[in-house]
């Protein structure tokens, strides 16, 4: 046969032909995702070492990291954050967070594949919240910036009214709270906590968390309480509560 037949051309025709079509069916298998159960982005600036990464260190890199890489994805590095999955696409597509697998995860728009995963081990392995979703949009919708070079480290402000306030009312309120908080410990202010309650007295001194005997009753570990269990708090709400102490309870 002629190396200018016409056929060649026609059989590299048909090829891409039939690989549109499978690629075509492919996508038509694929079940479409419930996008309106993303949070929105939130509406600044993100910046990646103060905003993204502690994300990703605390929620994602054990996992995704140099020492374990589940699924074959990092997420300590630009290049394995930035991978193009098999079965859901682009990780991170730059400038649409809804198009990006790891918004679908985080999300759990897909089947089986919510991450951080779920633990039957309370506070080991926690839902990202609307709020570190929203983060993540941003950043992505904004680009998906990701500087070169060692990643700062960005020691984040815990204050009790950004932090630990409200996780106080949501996990203490309903006894620590109002004209009848149990023991006369209120949760309600930073310096009701400060003072502390008529039975305990000071339960928190700032920059001291080894003086802090709050510390010891989220914890669980408190024994002259008579359910010391009933005052435990999920592993990475005792670790803010003790940051915030560290950083002189503000």
């Amino acid at each position: 046969m002629s190396p200018t037949s016409p056929i060649r051309p026609l059989g590299r025709l048909a090829l891409a032909l039939a690989l549109a079509c499978s690629l075509a069916a492919h996508a038509a298998d694929k079940p479409k995702l419930d996008l309106s159960k993303i949070p929105l982005p939130v509406p600044r600036k993100v910046d990646f070492a103060a905003d993204v990464y502690p994300i990703f260190k605390e929620s994602c890199i054990s996992c995704h990291g140099p020492d374990k890489q589940k699924g074959k994805y990092r997420m300590d590095t630009k290049e394995g954050a930035f991978k193009v999955t098999e079965d859901h696409g682009p990780a991170i597509q730059a400038g649409k967070s809804e198009e990006s697998a790891i918004i679908h995860m985080v999300c759990g728009l897909i089947d089986e594949m919510l991450m951080p995963p779920p633990s039957d081990k309370p506070g080991q392995s926690e839902k990202l919240t609307a709020a570190q979703v929203g983060i993540l949009r941003a950043w992505i919708d904004q680009g998906a910036e990701w500087p070169d070079g060692p990643i700062r480290d960005v020691v984040k402000p815990v204050t009790f009214a950004a932090d630990i306030g409200p996780l106080f009312q949501a996990a203490c309120g309903s006894c620590h709270a109002g004209g009848g908080a149990k023991g006369g410990f209120s949760i309600e202010t930073a310096a009701a906590v400060l003072k502390g309650g008529s039975n305990y007295g000071s339960v928190v001194t700032a920059s001291n968390p080894a003086k802090s005997s709050l510390l010891t009753i989220i914890e669980g570990k408190d024994e002259d309480l008579p359910h010391p269990e009933k005052h435990k708090l999920p592993p990475k709400q005792v670790k803010l509560v003790r940051t915030w102490i560290e950083q002189g309870a503000k």
